[in-house]
């Protein structure tokens, strides 16, 4: 897929105009090819995976690069602790990305073209309907919030107007936080969204989270226009753990006994991430990755094929993150350093932070992302909500 994808972004660079079927299915002929004659059918697995990594990390870069170049459009007022008034200019910025969205979306939604495209839905390619709705909602909230839609009643503040308290666009719960909170969050959600739009511009597409699709599930990752098959989409933030320390029973045990929300992730080289501290969004100017939502990602329904799917990420020093200031964008840190003699000493490149993502797995455009949790079979009954998706994998994995 990764292979795939860099040769359709190269033709989109030499060529103008949308893609056919015709052309993508050649494409895939094409990169098929290519992989049979780089022998990649006898190539050992540890030299595939290096190859993965060569292949992801000018993605890596580039994504990188667009982050801080978003940031840079970002001032700085922005991401006070507490809720700032903007010079009028940057008000004025903000407003403009997101109104000139939201007719943007409006627009999309009162097209025929999405209407149809929701009737051909499948377990494998899903409707833009749910996504477009709840992007919808979330820029009435976040405008309404900012005075920028004058008279127009959100959707929000109908449920408003109900006892129960019931989770916003966000998966947000407003009846919980005074006005103080609930106006510092609506500015950190305007920030969210203006990233978004920005980054969408550069990439062609970029993630949001806001409530999942998923009936109780909280909230859920979407990608914002479209991740072609093989994109790198998001990134697992918090603490990583080197092989060499899991290997005592009871000190795994006693430091990961508590998973309730299933944010523990394993590589395929045991190296685990721990993500049950991490923020669902990160904002300040230390750890501001806005892709580092891996661990939001829900499990599919039963309804649902999963449209993207884990990578490990090997930050090297070749990548010269440090030197270029985009080391900042490295959702992760040791919760204890790798040992000299660990595995860490067979890696062919300087590994200066082992990491986890999701790559799509086909095309996704304007939808919600799903991977398989693959939970292990050995740690009791699975929750009322999990079901394997593919039990050779599961038996392979575990």
């Amino acid at each position: 897929a990764s292979t795939h994808r860099a040769m359709r972004l190269q033709r989109r660079i030499n060529e103008e105009g949308a893609e056919t079927r015709e052309q993508v299915e050649a494409l895939i002929d094409e990169a098929v090819a290519k992989l049979e004659a780089s022998n990649a059918a006898t190539t050992p697995i540890v030299g595939l995976r290096y190859e993965l990594q060569n292949i992801l990390a000018p993605e890596i870069l580039y994504s990188f690069e667009t982050f801080n170049g978003v940031d840079r459009a970002i001032p700085s007022a922005a991401y006070a602790s507490e809720e700032v008034e903007l010079e009028t200019d940057d008000d004025d910025k903000f407003r403009s990305t997101l109104m000139n969205d939201y007719e943007s979306v409006q627009s999309q939604l009162s097209s025929g073209d999405v209407f149809s495209s929701s009737a051909s839905s499948s377990a494998h390619v899903r409707s833009p309907l749910p996504y477009l709705n709840l992007k919808k909602d979330a820029l009435e909230t976040v405008s309404s919030a900012k005075g920028w839609l004058g008279n127009v009643e959100t959707n929000e503040e109908k449920k408003a107007e109900t006892e129960e308290p019931t989770a916003d666009s966000f998966g947000y719960y407003p009846d919980n936080a005074d006005d103080d909170v609930n106006a510092a969050i609506r500015h950190y959600q305007m920030i969210n969204m203006v990233k978004s739009v920005l980054i969408r511009e550069k990439m062609g597409f970029s993630v949001l989270s806001l409530k999942s699709t998923v009936p109780g599930a909280g909230r859920g990752v979407f990608v914002d226009g479209t991740a072609v098959a093989g994109s790198l989409v998001t990134f697992f933030p918090g603490d990583i753990w080197p092989k060499e320390y899991l290997s005592n029973a009871a000190f795994s045990t006693s430091i990961f006994k508590d998973d309730n929300n299933f944010q523990l992730s394993i590589r395929y080289d045991d190296i685990l991430i721990d993500s049950r501290k991490a923020a669902y969004t990160v904002l300040n100017d230390v750890k501001s990755n806005p892709w580092a939502v891996g661990h939001i990602v829900n499990h599919p329904p039963r309804d649902v094929v999963p449209n993207c799917r884990t990578v490990a990420i090997n930050f090297t020093e070749k990548m010269g993150l440090e030197a270029s200031g985009l080391d900042r964008y490295v959702p992760n840190t040791y919760a204890k350093e790798p040992m000299l003699t660990g595995p860490k000493a067979l890696d062919r490149d300087m590994v200066t932070m082992h990491g986890f993502g999701l790559v799509t797995a086909r095309d996704v455009t304007n939808e919600e992302l799903f991977y398989d949790y693959r939970l292990s079979p050995g740690n009791g009954p699975y929750p009322d909500w999990y079901h394997p998706i593919d039990e050779e994998s599961l038996k392979n994995r575990w």
